[in-house]
């Protein structure tokens, strides 16, 4: 015969359940965190002891996604532009070739109504980390440029400054039409230049002072110096728009105020007087 026992009085505690696994919440966790944190300090460790750098920031330079969002900023930071404000890489290189055209006022000019365009060429070189050379000529065989400089931009998203600075010469001649004369001076051009990428468009806005001396020039063989020579020969202010290409040219238009004295575009016929003159300029071209 089986007998039962009796029924304890006690309660009976409930089965325990099996706890839940924390270690995957928690890498979870860590990599969420991760991915918020600045790139200079994401870097984790996981279980099993492998450092996982967390990715960058959508917008910081490190994500290389400003870089390659736009046409505009693929040109910003890979070959640079002739004009605007650019940070291009190491050994890139921009060379534009274009006219420029000066609207000086036929009476200023004694009543000659033709003015040639000048052939103007561009050329930028990325030394990388922002800083560029520079390289500028245009001439017309009367009138002839040669600057070279450096320049450093600093970026803030789709705006862009550079501070640049260039020296070289400025040298004018005219052996026809019984004239025999000559004009040369250094030249020196501090700059500043404001760019903001619209997609497809670069547009900027430059300021330059234009600094001559020091001013020689000569009648046959009779050399001396001008009576109302200056070094401040003038100032310039431009604004351009690049656009850029389903390769990696661009073509460029430009528009400006110059105010400048007498003899730095008329040398010949004013090379004495301390007048400044204002007259606009036109630019146009092509950037390989």
């Amino acid at each position: 015969m089986t007998t039962r026992a009796a029924p304890s009085a006690a309660p009976r505690r409930p089965a325990r359940l099996p706890s839940k696994p924390r270690g995957w919440l928690c890498l979870a966790l860590a990599v969420l965190v991760a991915s918020f944190a600045s790139p200079a300090v994401a870097e984790e460790t996981t279980a099993g002891g492998v450092a996982v750098a967390a990715p960058p920031l959508p917008d910081s330079p490190a994500s290389g996604s400003l870089a390659k969002k736009t046409p505009v900023m693929r040109q910003f930071n890979g070959r640079g532009f002739a004009f605007a404000p650019s940070r291009p890489e190491l050994n890139a290189f921009r060379l534009g070739i274009g006219v420029q055209y000066d609207a000086i006022d036929p009476q200023v000019m004694y009543g000659f109504y033709v003015r040639v365009p000048q052939l103007a060429l561009e050329a930028r070189y990325g030394l990388g980390n922002g800083w560029s050379l520079k390289g500028h000529l245009n001439t017309i065989l009367v009138i002839n440029e040669l600057t070279l400089g450096v320049g450093y931009t600093w970026q803030f998203g789709r705006w862009a400054l550079e501070a640049s600075g260039s020296a070289g010469v400025y040298y004018g001649r005219l052996g026809q039409l019984g004239f025999d004369a000559q004009f040369i001076a250094g030249e020196y051009r501090p700059e500043l230049a404001l760019g903001f990428a619209f997609g497809d468009l670069m547009l900027s806005v430059r300021g330059s002072l234009i600094l001559l001396g020091p001013q020689r020039a000569s009648v046959g063989e009779l050399w001396g110096g001008f009576d109302n020579a200056d070094a401040f020969a003038g100032h310039s202010e431009m604004l351009y728009i690049e656009n850029t290409t389903a390769s990696n040219a661009l073509w460029y238009l430009g528009i400006g105020s110059m105010s400048t004295l007498a003899y730095y575009q008329l040398w010949l016929l004013f090379p004495d007087s301390p007048a400044f003159y204002t007259y606009p300029r036109l630019v146009a071209g092509y950037e390989f």
